[in-house]
């Protein structure tokens, strides 16, 4: 799966941490923006996405216990990501908005 060998490569440039693919687990659903969390996509976020929208994270949990989440949400007919989040033991510490007032950033 090509995002898991995203999440090794970010993991290990970003957070200087190695993982192996085997111990990534991978889920993706389907929610309305009401069932979303400010923790995953704050409201100002939200309201830029598509409703309902597919909201896929990859998960890790290191040697320590501390647990690696990275969520993101594509367009389905795409699979172009609009948005990223990271979140460390449920804080999240970082995140990117790909569109900007309902259409996509220019990247």
């Amino acid at each position: 799966m090509v995002y898991v060998n995203w999440f090794v490569e970010r993991m290990k440039k970003t957070f200087n941490t190695v993982v192996s693919q085997e111990e990534v687990s991978y889920e993706a659903y389907d929610f309305y923006h009401e069932e979303l969390d400010d923790l995953l996509v704050p409201a100002e976020h939200l309201e830029k996405l598509p409703n309902p929208l597919l909201f896929e994270t990859l998960s890790y949990v290191d040697g320590k216990g501390i647990e690696w989440i990275s969520g993101f949400i594509l367009e389905e007919e795409t699979r172009r990501i609009l948005y990223e989040v990271w979140i460390k033991n449920g804080e999240a510490i970082a995140y990117e908005l790909y569109i900007e007032d309902g259409k996509e950033n220019e990247r």
